[in-house]
């Protein structure tokens, strides 16, 4: 009867030191491993944020160095028309002009959807002659200055085409202000009205698109 008090006495203490130790174990080795963890991934989330903030950096100084472009441009075409033009910003002038509503359209003659808008354009420069002044300008095109005046002849072109030596830079400067690449697609069609940046319109788009937005400027100048 004493062995048997004596081993179920042993039992019993060893259960009991089971469970503390198990109960110390459960309570501590969880906790080690949560301090390591949480210690590594705010390590990971601070450098994270450092990084995309020295990302922005440089990408705000682009953006305020393209925004604070200027620069004045002399174009002209074939019948000695002239124009002062001026680019600060978004905001582009032509000094010569009396028209509330300006349709600069980079274009070149090897660009067959650039020959395709200029019919279209001539009815806007008719119907609009009042309010809208048609600039086109040729862009990246090394024709002939008598191909140049068939090719207009051509297509019975009736706004203002400019072949001054000033209009790569011109557009160069003015699709910066836009924030769009060095090597932009034409046609390219930019909308100031009184100077002020409205819209554009990249490759070819309905006439119907750019006469609603100059009805849309004109109630706007009401």
């Amino acid at each position: 009867m004493r062995k048997i008090s004596v081993l179920i006495f042993t039992l019993i203490l060893f259960v009991f030191t089971a469970c503390e130790e198990k109960k110390k174990n459960d309570t501590e080795i969880p906790v080690e491993n949560t301090t390591e963890i949480f210690g590594t991934d705010t390590t990971k989330s601070q450098s994270d944020t450092r990084f995309k903030v020295e990302k922005k950096v440089p990408m705000q100084q682009k953006r305020t160095e393209s925004s604070s472009l200027s620069d004045t441009f002399s174009l002209y075409d074939f019948k000695n028309t002239h124009y002062t033009v001026t680019v600060a910003n978004q905001k582009v002038t032509f000094k010569e002009s009396t028209k509330a509503i300006t349709l600069i359209t980079f274009f070149a003659t090897w660009c067959p959807p650039c020959g395709g808008e200029i019919p279209y354009l001539n009815d806007l420069q008719k119907k609009y002659k009042k309010d809208v002044l048609i600039s086109g300008i040729l862009v990246h095109d090394d024709i002939k200055k008598q191909a140049l005046q068939s090719f207009l002849a051509q297509y019975n072109v009736k706004y203002f085409i400019s072949n001054s030596t000033h209009n790569n830079d011109f557009a160069s400067l003015v699709t910066k202000t836009l924030h769009m690449p060095h090597n932009f697609s034409i046609p390219l069609i930019v909308m100031y009205v009184e100077g002020e940046y409205f819209t554009h319109y990249e490759g070819s788009v309905p006439v119907e698109m750019i006469e609603y937005d100059i009805q849309q400027a004109l109630k706007m100048l009401k």
